[in-house]
């Protein structure tokens, strides 16, 4: 009877000792659950736990997480609740000074934490909570009075993980990253393989660009908790940065399904890396779903910007103007640059841009606050100019948006930036016996001249590139009287380079077109200028050799003599 008396006692201990260690993993639980962003779930633990009513501890973890989620009147309701159910509760008592400090009152939030430290010096876990209290609001936070008692509770209790994490925020906050890292590290040393530390880490080294450490602690944390939901936001973010679109709106797809976080600003930043990744049928989804759930002009502009991807212009216009009309202090370059495009792409005379598209890009670009992105523009739309052989416009804003940024200029963008001038000048056609005549022949050759300096520039980046010699020999041809030029041989040099290149290529006869123009300038030159008939002979053969029938090269050659006598005979 006895025995069978004692092993019930045991089954019974055993079960309250089962139901205790539960009941503690649970606050764990709920806690790794916060680290974790699952904020549903956690809430459920804590509000679970708290209706258990046996313990006023478990008031405290109810009321931190609604301090954590922004909620301090919830939580001031749960700290009082734990201090109803055990005055002595000196968490709880902590809690209510940290809505206080949340609220801004800090004097009343200091008498709360010296009370408690007062009454509990000896307890690590009050030591850190009011530690990490002075590092939870931003405006009202003090990481010198955080650190000093975060070090007295390490001291009572070198286990406590997240008091070394807590440090390292505060830490964060000093701009000391390297202190930071050492005081995740021993958070490590406390709880090896600890998640949390191994992606605080890896925030830090963000902060500091140092991208590979970054990714390799991220990295660490998912191996060490694969359903860590915060590393994948933050490699997200990472591969944003790097400009890896496609693998940060993975992560960050990844982040939304781990945390189950479904909050508009989170499905918003979902909308814009599925934009950047080129997914617009997506981005429009997610900002479908969250219709009737906010009013964040925010998501006009994304509407804006993936409609127009989705060449539905006529919604991106609508959106955009919207937008830049109800919150202009949110507008930023691109707004007014994606406005631009979708009035382009309504473009219907085929001209391939509308004239208040390019105001409105131009614009953009103007207010933009990075040169290459507003230099970027300008050639864009000096494109758009040159399509429509606007050249008169085109020359211009392919200047403006080399000089925003002379370092990114391209050999393209000077090569066109020639053309335009060059095209513009041989539309100008000079009125003979005009009183104007001559002003308008010095402006078309001040253009040639302009199309000879960008040309130029092109050779001195691409030393090698035939056809930049083509058009500056052409641009000067142009320029000067035309015995004047063979007199001086002003384009002689530029046409022998373009012939020296080609000759070099392992197909020259792609530049048949513009080497019959070179010889034939050459042939000219060499025979009347440099009165070197073998050299003039020699070109005028190079020049029949891809012209047959080249009447110039044949009198030269004194071909059409022969012929003649040929015939007489």
């Amino acid at each position: 009877m006895y025995k069978k008396m004692k092993s019930k006692l045991i089954l019974v201990a055993l079960g309250v000792m089962s139901f205790l260690g539960v009941h503690a993993q649970s606050v764990q639980d709920g806690v790794a659950l916060l680290h974790g962003e699952k904020v549903k779930e956690a809430e459920e633990v804590f509000k679970k736990l708290a209706a258990d009513g046996s313990s006023a501890d478990n008031q405290f973890y109810l009321g931190y997480f609604y301090v954590k989620n922004d909620q301090l009147d919830e939580a001031k309701k749960a700290f009082d609740k734990g201090l109803e159910m055990d005055s002595k509760s000196y968490l709880n008592m902590v809690g209510q000074g940290m809505v206080e400090l949340g609220k801004g009152n800090k004097a009343a939030a200091k008498e709360l934490f010296d009370l408690a430290e007062k009454k509990k010096k000896k307890d690590a876990e009050v030591l850190y909570r009011i530690g990490e209290a002075y590092t939870l609001f931003e405006k009202n936070s003090d990481p010198a009075e955080a650190i000093r008692l975060l070090d007295e509770a390490v001291k009572r209790d070198n286990s406590l993980a997240d008091a070394y994490l807590v440090k390292g925020d505060a830490l964060m906050m000093r701009n000391e990253g390297g202190a930071a890292v050492t005081a995740y590290e021993y958070a490590l040393t406390a709880k090896p393989n600890y998640a949390v530390a191994h992606n605080r880490i890896g925030q830090v080294y963000l902060r500091g660009k140092n991208y590979n450490l970054a990714l390799e602690n991220y990295k660490k944390a998912i191996e060490a908790n694969p359903d860590f939901a915060p590393a994948y936001k933050d490699l997200a973010e990472l591969y944003f940065l790097a400009r890896q679109y496609k693998k940060a709106a993975e992560n960050f797809d990844l982040y939304l399904t781990k945390s189950g976080n479904i909050s508009v600003d989170m499905q918003l930043r979902a909308s814009k890396f599925a934009f950047t990744a080129d997914d617009y049928s997506k981005s429009i989804q997610l900002l479908d779903d969250l219709k009737g759930r906010s009013d964040d002009p925010i998501i006009k502009r994304m509407y804006g910007w993936s409609y127009f991807k989705t060449n539905e212009p006529e919604k991106s216009v609508q959106y955009l103007e919207d937008f830049i009309k109800t919150a202009p202090e949110k507008v930023i370059s691109d707004d007014y640059k994606f406005l631009g495009r979708a009035y382009n792409l309504m473009e219907t005379e085929g001209k391939g841009y509308d004239s208040l598209g390019v105001v409105y890009m131009l614009k953009g670009a103007d207010i933009d606050t990075s040169a290459t992105d507003a230099a970027a523009t300008y050639k864009e739309v000096a494109g758009l100019y040159y399509g429509a052989k606007d050249f008169k416009k085109a020359a211009p804003t392919y200047k403006k948006g080399i000089e925003l940024d002379t370092t990114k200029a391209t050999p393209n963008d000077l090569f066109y930036l020639g053309l335009s001038y060059f095209q513009q000048a041989t539309n100008i056609v000079v009125p003979a016996g005009s009183p104007d005549s001559a002003a308008v022949a010095a402006r078309k050759k001040g253009l040639y001249l302009s199309a000879d300096s960008s040309f130029k520039a092109v050779t001195l980046k691409t030393p090698d590139w035939p056809f930049a010699y083509y058009w500056r020999a052409s641009s000067l041809y142009n320029a000067y009287d035309r015995q004047e030029n063979i007199d001086k041989g002003i384009s002689a040099p530029y046409y022998e380079k373009l012939t020296e290149l080609a000759e070099k290529d392992e197909d020259p006869s792609k530049y048949n077109g513009y080497l019959k123009l070179a010889y034939g300038y050459l042939a000219f030159y060499y025979q009347s200028t440099m009165n070197d008939e073998a050299k003039s002979k020699a070109t005028w053969e190079k020049l029949l050799a891809i012209d047959p029938d080249n009447a110039n090269a044949k009198e030269a050659l004194g071909l059409n003599e022969a012929a003649a006598t040929t015939e007489q005979k």
